[in-house]
């Protein structure tokens, strides 16, 4: 696909690549609030925030983008990003994630080896960020840990700032009765949402215009909206449909791309089953719908 990209088109690189990459952030009004609140918490220096969204919607991305922008001399981050634990296994996910030596031969517990390291870090004037992606996987026992986590300090200084990354399930997790402490210590929560039409296509432009396109292929507002309605306007999913329909028109030396082109990739998407329950339903209709009017004409 990059030699397609390249050879007929002269992009610099993959606009649309499914695998999360910050370079290509893109900034939308719940993203940029999300972003917000993350650096809210940081300038703050202590809480915990909860991030949530669909899968695909940019978590992954947004986190990332704020680790690119954080001065390593100052903020030490750790992340966690597979949480489908056995019980006591996030602590030790918690360690590794900064890097910490275990001392395995020693009569020391994982949370007293973890308290030294956050008072060494605070002692050097740095920030300890924790951030566990996947959160919505945590156990009750793992919440409860990071609760604890969260609560050690030195003297009257937090030493550790948890951000919570999930699916939307995760704040009906963190607001259900018996972790009452846990949702205390909560500072803010965001939601990354959906792209609508608009937005929809700057993104595809602006990642498009990340590589250096020069409006070949073009584009007509149908695809624009193809992509969207079948899309969802989640950013992986247009992401998906983008990278076939790209794809396509490099295959046949295409410079302008319009509905029916969109419409042949979104079909084939369909047949591989990669389209989403909603976008197949969304299809049926929307075929059905011209071939009605197509027998009324």
């Amino acid at each position: 696909m990059l030699d397609v990209y390249k050879s007929v088109f002269n992009f610099t690189g993959q606009p649309f690549r499914l695998s999360p990459d910050y370079h290509f952030s893109f900034g939308h009004p719940s993203y940029d609030g999300a972003k917000s609140y993350l650096k809210y918490a940081i300038s703050e220096g202590e809480g915990i925030v909860a991030i949530t969204g669909a899968p695909g919607t940019g978590k992954t991305t947004l986190i990332a983008t704020l680790i690119s922008e954080l001065d390593e001399a100052q903020v030490q981050v750790g992340v966690v990003t597979n949480v489908q634990l056995d019980e006591g296994g996030l602590l030790e996910m918690v360690a590794d994630a900064f890097s910490i030596p275990l001392n395995r031969s020693a009569n020391i517990s994982l949370m007293h080896e973890f308290k030294q390291f956050l008072r060494r870090q605070h002692e050097q004037n740095k920030r300890v960020i924790l951030i566990v992606d996947e959160a919505q996987g945590l156990s009750m026992a793992s919440l409860e840990d990071l609760r604890l986590l969260s609560n050690m300090q030195h003297g009257t200084k937090l030493l550790l700032q948890i951000f919570l990354v999930g699916q939307e399930p995760l704040m009906d997790i963190i607001t259900s009765p018996g972790l009452e402490q846990l949702h205390q210590r909560m500072i803010a929560a965001a939601q990354l949402k959906p792209l609508d039409f608009e937005e929809t296509v700057d993104y595809i432009i602006h990642r498009l215009t990340c590589v250096g396109w020069k409006n070949n292929p073009s584009f007509t507002d149908e695809v624009c909206s193809l992509i969207h309605k079948f899309s969802g306007g989640v950013p992986r999913r247009i992401n998906l449909i983008c990278h076939r329909l790209f794809l396509h028109a490099g295959l046949e030396q295409k410079e302008e791309l319009v509905g029916g082109d969109a419409l042949i990739v979104i079909v084939e998407l369909h047949r591989e089953g990669l389209l989403t329950p909603v976008a197949r339903r969304a299809l049926d209709e929307y075929v059905g719908g011209i071939t009605d009017m197509a027998v009324n004409s």
